[in-house]
Order: structure tokens, then C-alpha cells, then sequence
């Protein structure tokens, strides 16, 4: 069944209610005296209608789809959380000796500002659960009470019969629910859509369960909080707003929030009335949001989990404004895991609305969330049909792109031509960057006989048109099936297609280049670059011009090319883009170099830096100057040296300098210090201001880095100290990869340890790596061969054995268990 806003339940005509909401207090107070006696303004009793209103007879009222309780009970269990609390005296007195209705109708006050009642009974057993959990005005005396009282010549108290308190709970609670229909009814027409009638009524019962029902926030919320988020965003003064000051009983639970009792404030807080709460929430809220971040999370925690709870808005309000102000701040006060978890607690999807819904609020929670959770919530919000904008499917795509699961994110990007938002069209900027993201997953597959991409054929047949970004996404994937011919196809489409090659493009095709080995291809694309003047001044293009020399030229030098001509013709280069003063600081510009003359240069960057260090080292051989280098190195970095300190943030400097120091026995020990400077942080950097600025985190040995100390060792035939790197990469939880297993072998083959060679092949393979041709290489130092072939054997053959005795321990203890369990048995009949 489902819900139409044309016709929708509830609305005021089919209430037997005027089209026109009348707003005095009298009408109210008449409206309520009628509704405790069952009077005129109920359904039953309506006149007959006009010609043209809708002519809904009075049966239809104690339809499901009619009746108010049954609206509430069917999206609620009998334990629900939604939960009347007692009444003050001074907004709900009924001052009168008479129990008369007539006397009743002057004095009833309408507490909650809400609609009048239009007198429909609510059904038996919705009554009787209300009748539970709502607490009579504090001045509430029965009539035995009262005529006792009176005797004594106490005051006079107001008197309630059953039926009156019968009668005050339903109005209460219809109120309630028909203000929550109404504005259900206007938000659906005004997004023209139509939801499920089983949602439509879970939306009704999350809207009752806040503490305001007649309005979506509390009505000063939006501005209040608006001013708060600005002073804060532009760093500017703030001053809570007299509409807000705290009365005697909030500054007492303010008090009791500051202790450090968690329960204190919890216990008070439920205690109080559905209006008291309502009253003091925002005010407590803002000021906690400006004074302290840790209190309002705190409180955030207790109140959004009561029965009676603040709408989800206000409350993504208060966390956005927590997360872009303090995340920080809360993370370190206890943890990120908490963090997180005090989010998801807050924004519990089961307390969201389906209507309209805070979608700041959804995407916070989602960016939160692991991918689990994200999955359900996106699940959720189909199958109820809620509420959502482009930038919140934008936003699951998005997080599921970063999970890596392509099929969900193209589920979300079906949204964008449902929800049809303007400015977020298929074509729209900001739904490309998207399908951009995606296409990093995308791979080739073979479908009957032939290669196609997975990704690319499902965002065409969804109506998306590839930009330029898009087919430079493709060309990458291209080039990373390791078929350089498609890549290089799919560049040539682009440019019969008109697409402006940029340096996105020339940066695929020289990486590719340059990891192939293929000179002739860097070649080309850097006479093809020559014609674009703004390619020739990119940074990134530069770099990676320069990275192409330093591969061809100094990282595999020749036997017969000189070494200092290298290092020359790369400084040349160097020269041409960037600033020489770093390299003067190093000390390692020869002494005879002439800097060209010309305008200043940009500072160069850690990766230019690095390959200028790197081809230095690797032009020279003397490990002294090699590590004179490094120790030079390494007091710029306790300085804070601003060009040269980023460095220390990546391994490969450090290992650049293990490279050059391995071969020399002598210089051991320098890679030994070298890898125990990487496991402890830089020292207290206070010479430079741009030290104390900027904080740069000493990079630590990865796997890479031990296998060239490891090396080291091996190398220079010192098996006993290899195996002492072995135990300290064992006590660092390094995890090895075929690189150091090849390593590892290569050691015991050279010292003929035939055993442990045999050994190291078995956990490798154990391990998931298979013998390549490093390994055989490595293996070719043994002198007799048929005994490692023996020897893996032997293993095979003591693994199978351990393996067969395994079982046989199994099936004895679980026949030992059987023959227990027999006797335990016997024992017991007998």
C-alpha cells in the first residue's frame, strides 16, 4: 500500500478539523474541554459536509490507515521508547473543585502549543500502554483524596476522574501525532514523491519521539546555531543569546555534567519532563559546543539515546560542528576507534527520519563508518525510500570506490538521474571527478575471446560522457595490464577524438616509458613535449624528464663511462630547473662547477633532491665520502633544514646511502647506524623557526631497508650477524617478501649451507612465493646441487611424517573423548 500527498492519512479534513488552524487561546481551551468529554469536535459527531470536501465517512477513522494509535503502535513495539513524562504544575493546572467539564474547559492550558484534538478515540490497548508511562500533573489528587483533604481544611486540588485522565492522555498524544502528519504531508508534496505506507508511519513515530513533534527543530535552533559555526569558522566572538540563558535547573545540569560521575547526569536527565528537555537541550548544547568539545560529545552520548530524544538534525549539527572544529582535540582524548564509535551511536540510522532527513548528518556518518556499515545504511535508505540529495550518493560512491568495491559505487551512481538535482547532472563536474576516482579500480578482463575493461562499458551505458580526465584514467589502466600497445591505442583515440593532450597524459607515458627501459620512447615524448612551452615548465613534467636521465645514465653506469662526466651532465640538468643553494649546503657541488648564470630558480623538490643524492653516491665509490655525505645529511635534518628535512620522511634516501655503504666491510657499521637513526625519531629541532612549524616524522626501516642491511652482511660473508638481522626484522614484525627470501638463499648458498638453504625454500614457498630466476641464480654458488635436491626431500618427507602424526594425536584424543563420555553416560543410568 502505499501513500499518495494528494491523499494522504491524517490530513485536517479527514480529521473533521477546518481547513483554517485556528491559533487563540480560547479556540484551544474549548477544543480541549471538548475533547475530555468526547464532545461535539469529535469525528463521530462532525456535520454533514459541504460539496466538494472529501467525503470520508466516519468508519474510516478505525481503518489502520486512519487511526492514530494504530499509526503509532504498528511502527512502535509495546516497550517503545517514545515516553510521556509528568507535567508541571505551573503549565498544566486544572484549578477547580467541580470535576464538570464545563469548568474544565476555562482552565485547561494547551502545555505543548500544539493543534487541538479532534476528539478521535484511540484504540484500547494503545490507551492502556500510555496510561503506563504518563505521569499525572504534580498536583494530582484522586477524589477520595480530595474530599479528605478537605476535611482537614487544606487548600483546594484539582480532581481528575479516570475518564478525564484517560481523555488527557489521548489529546495529548493525538495532538502529537496529527502536527507529525501534517508536516509529513507537506514535506512529501513539496518533493512530489511517494514512499511506502509502513515507512510513512515509521516516520511519524521517529518524528513523535523527539522533543519537538510540532516543529522539525526547535524554532531558534537554525539561527542560534548558524551564528555559532560562523563566529567559530572566521575565529570571532561569541555570545550566547539571551533567549537562550540558563534557569536555576540547567546550570544545576550543568553542574552535574562538569563532575566526573558519568551517572549523575544521566539519572537527572531522565527525570525530567518531555517539556523540560525540550527547553533546556539547545541551550545546554550551544554553550557546551563553544566551551568544551569533550562535555558536549559527552552529552551528546546520554541525550540522543534517551527514549525522548532531540531530532536527528540538531544532533548532526552539533557532531558536524565537532568534527570540523575538534576531531582532532577528541580523538587524542581517548581514541579514534571511540571517536567513531561515539558517531555511529549518535547517528544511529535506525532513529532517522525517511521524509526528510539531514543529509550532512547521513554523510558524516558515512564517511565514519567502515565498509559494513556503509553497506547497510545504503541498503536501508533504498528500502525505506529516504530522503537523498546527488552529494549523499555522490558520497557513497565515493567511500565505496575507496573499498574497493566498484559494483556498490555504480548502484550510487544510479541515483544522480533519479534524484534529478540541478548542477549534478551525469555530465556535471562533479559527477565525473567521481567516475574518475572509480576507473582507478577498473581492469581488463577477458569476455568470449575478448579484452574489454570492466568499469569503462558499465559508466557508458549509464549515459556518462568521457572527458579528458576520464580517458587519462584509461590510458593509465591501459598501460598497467602491461600491454604498452593498448595504452599507446588508447592515446591515439583520444587525439582522432580532439582531446587536448595535458601532463597527466605525458606523465603516463614517460613513467611507462621509463619502467620499460625503452629510451627511444622517453625519447620521443620529450621531442613531443618540446612544442608546449607550459609542459616544458611543469614541475611534475621536469621531474620525471629528470628521473628518465638519472635511470638511463647514472643508476646503471657502464664500465667504460666516466663517472664524473655522469655526475656532471645531471647536475647540468639540475641546474636548468632548480636552485643550487640546497646542494651547496650538502656539500657536493665539485669544486671546479661553475653555476650557469640566469634567472633564480624554483627550490627543488624531495624527489628532484633525491635523484641528485642518489647519482652522486652512485658516482663515486668511496664510502668515506659517502658517509662524510651522510653525516652532513643528518645534522641539516636535526637543524630542520627546510629543502632538505622532507626527505626524512620516506626511506629512500636512507637507503640510497646503504646502497653506496654495503660493499666496503669497513662501512658496516655505518649501515648499521644508519638503520638504528630510522628506528628513532629526530631529536628536538630548535635552531630553524621553520623546524618548529613545520614537524617532519623520521621515516622508519621498511622491508626494503633491512633487505639491503641484510645484504650487506651477506655480502661481505658475515653469516653470524645476518642471522642477528634476521632476529631484529623478526622482533619488528617485518614481513618479507621475495626480494629478501632471494636474499636469505642467496646467503646460505654462498655459505654452503646446504640445510638451510633447503629451509629457507620450503618458508618461502610456504609464504607464497615461488622459486624465480633470482633464486636459481643464487642458488648456483653450491657446490653440490644433488644435495640440496636431497635435502628438500628430506623435508618433504619429515613434513608429511609430522603431518600424519598430527592426525593420528587427533583421532586418539577424540576417541579418548568417546570412551569418557560413554562411561560418564553409564554412570548416570546406572
Amino acid at each position: 500500500m502505499y501513500t499518495c500527498p494528494n491523499s494522504v492519512i491524517r490530513c485536517r479534513l479527514t480529521a473533521g478539523l477546518s481547513s483554517c488552524v485556528p491559533r487563540s487561546r480560547q479556540w484551544r481551551r474549548y477544543a480541549a474541554a471538548q475533547t475530555a468529554r468526547g464532545g461535539e469536535n469529535s469525528t463521530s459527531y462532525s456535520s454533514a459536509r459541504a460539496p466538494g470536501e472529501l467525503a470520508y465517512k466516519e468508519d474510516d477513522l478505525k481503518k489502520p490507515a486512519f487511526a492514530s494509535g494504530d499509526l503509532l503502535k504498528d511502527s512502535r513495539p509495546r516497550d517503545s521508547p517514545i515516553t510521556w513524562h509528568s507535567i508541571s504544575k505551573e503549565t498544566s493546572k486544572l484549578e477547580t473543585t467541580d470535576p464538570q467539564v464545563d469548568t474544565l474547559q476555562n482552565e485547561v492550558v494547551d502545555i505543548d502549543g500544539a493543534e487541538p484534538s479532534n476528539g478521535t478515540a484511540l484504540d484500547e490497548d494503545t490507551l492502556d500502554w500510555y496510561d503506563g508511562t504518563v505521569s499525572l500533573p504534580a498536583d494530582h489528587v484522586t477524589t477520595d483524596t480530595y474530599n479528605k483533604r478537605e476535611d482537614m481544611g487544606t487548600k483546594r486540588y484539582p480532581v481528575y476522574s479516570e475518564t478525564e485522565v484517560r481523555h488527557y492522555i489521548e489529546s495529548r498524544l493525538r495532538r502529537r501525532v496529527i502536527a507529525a502528519v501534517d508536516r509529513a504531508e507537506k514535506q512529501l508534496k513539496h518533493q512530489k514523491r511517494v514512499i511506502d505506507h509502513k515507512w510513512f508511519r515509521y516516520d511519524v513515530a521517529v518524528r513523535v519521539a523527539t522533543f519537538y513533534p510540532f516543529d522539525s527543530v526547535h524554532r531558534s535552533w537554525p539561527d542560534s546555531y548558524a551564528r555559532l559555526y560562523k563566529a567559530k569558522f572566521y575565529k570571532s566572538s561569541w555570545q550566547h543569546p539571551e533567549s537562550y540563558d540558563f534557569d536555576d535547573r540547567g546550570k544545576a545540569l550543568l553542574q552535574e555534567l562538569e563532575t566526573n560521575d558519568d551517572n549523575l547526569f544521566q539519572a537527572s536527565w531522565k527525570q525530567l519532563a518531555r517539556a523540560v528537555k525540550a527547553f533546556q537541550w539547545p541551550r545546554l548544547a550551544l554553550h557546551l559546543l563553544w566551551n568544551d568539545p569533550k562535555l558536549a560529545m559527552k552529552f551528546l552520548l546520554v541525550t540522543a539515546n534517551e527514549d525522548v530524544r532531540p531530532p536527528f538534525s540538531m544532533v548532526a549539527d552539533c557532531l558536524l560542528y565537532l568534527d570540523e572544529f575538534h576531531a582532532d582535540e577528541l580523538r587524542n582524548w581517548k581514541n579514534e576507534e571511540w571517536y567513531q564509535s561515539a558517531i555511529h551511536t549518535c547517528l544511529d540510522p535506525q532513529k532517522w527520519p525517511v521524509i526528510s532527513l539531514n543529509q550532512k548528518g547521513v554523510r558524516l556518518y558515512v564517511k565514519k563508518s567502515d565498509h559494513q556499515k556503509v553497506l547497510d545504511v545504503f541498503r536501508m535508505m533504498g528500502e525505506r525510500k529516504t530522503h537523498m540529495t546527488a552529494e549523499t550518493a555522490l558520497c557513497f560512491m565515493w567511500r565505496f570506490t575507496e573499498f574497493g568495491d566498484p559494483d556498490k559505487a555504480l548502484d550510487a551512481l544510479q541515483l544522480i538521474p533519479i534524484i534529478k538535482q540541478t548542477g549534478f547532472e551525469l555530465d556535471s563536474e562533479a559527477v565525473l571527478r567521481h567516475c574518475c576516482k572509480l576507473l582507478t579500480l577498473d581492469s581488463v578482463h577477458d569476455e568470449n575471446g575478448q579484452r574489454n575493461f570492466k568499469i569503462l562499458p558499465k559508466l557508458l551505458e549509464l549515459g556518462v560522457k568521457p572527458d579528458r580526465d576520464m580517458m587519462n584514467v584509461v590510458v593509465s589502466n591501459a598501460f598497467k595490464t602491461g600491454d604498452p600497445q593498448l595504452g599507446l591505442d588508447m592515446v591515439g583515440y583520444m587525439k582522432t577524438r580532439g582531446f587536448k593532450l595535458d601532463s597527466y597524459t605525458y606523465l603516463t607515458l614517460l613513467t611507462d616509458a621509463v619502467a620499460r627501459g625503452d629510451r627511444g620512447g622517453v625519447d620521443s615524448v620529450i621531442q613531443e613535449i618540446g612544442s608546449h612551452d607550459e609542459l616544458q615548465k611543469n614541475a611534475y613534467i621536469s621531474n620525471k624528464i629528470f628521473h628518465a636521465h638519472y635511470t638511463f645514465s647514472a643508476k646503471h653506469l657502464d664500465s667504460d663511462t666516466d663517472p664524473s662526466e655522469v655526475f656532471t651532465s645531471m647536475l647540468n640538468m639540475y641546474s636548468q630547473l632548480h636552485d643550487m643553494t640546497p646542494l651547496k649546503d650538502l656539500l657536493i657541488l665539485p669544486p671546479h662547477y661553475r653555476i650557469p648564470a640566469g634567472e633564480p630558480k624554483s627550490q627543488p623538490t624531495p624527489m628532484a633532491l633525491y635523484i641528485i643524492i642518489a647519482t652522486y653516491l652512485r658516482c663515486q665509490k668511496n664510502s668515506g665520502l659517502a658517509y662524510r655525505l651522510y653525516s652532513r645529511f643528518r645534522s641539516l635534518l636535526i637543524r630542520g633544514h627546510e629543502i632538505i628535512a622532507p626527505l626524512a620522511e620516506t626511506d629512500h634516501t636512507y637507503n640510497e646511502f646503504l646502497v653506496s655503504l654495503r660493499r666496503d666491510p669497513r662501512a658496516l657499521r655505518y649501515c648499521v647506524q644508519i638503520v638504528e637513526d630510522m628506528l628513532h625519531p629526530l631529536p628536538g629541532r630548535d635552531v630553524l623557526d621553520w623546524a618548529a612549524e613545520h614537524p617532519v616524522t623520521n621515516a622508519k626501516p621498511t622491508t626494503r631497508t633491512w633487505t639491503i642491511l641484510l645484504s650487506a652482511f651477506i655480502y661481505n660473508r658475515q653469516p653470524l650477524a645476518a642471522e642477528k638481522i634476521r632476529e631484529m626484522m623478526a622482533k619488528h614484525d617485518v614481513t618479507l617478501n621475495n626480494v629478501t627470501w632471494n636474499t636469505i638463499i642467496n646467503g646460505y648458498a654462498n655459505a654452503q649451507k646446504v640445510e638451510e638453504t633447503a629451509e629457507a625454500i620450503k618458508m618461502m614457498e610456504e609464504q607464497g612465493f615461488a622459486v624465480d630466476a633470482y633464486t636459481m641464480k643464487g642458488l648456483r654458488y653450491l657446490r653440490d646441487p644433488e644435495r640440496l635436491r636431497t635435502a628438500i626431500e628430506e623435508l618433504d618427507q619429515r613434513d608429511a611424517e609430522r603431518n600424519q602424526s598430527s592426525q593420528q594425536d587427533a583421532r586418539e584424543r577424540e576417541q579418548l573423548l568417546d570412551q569418557g563420555l560413554r562411561r560418564l553416560a553409564e554412570k548416570s543410568n546406572s
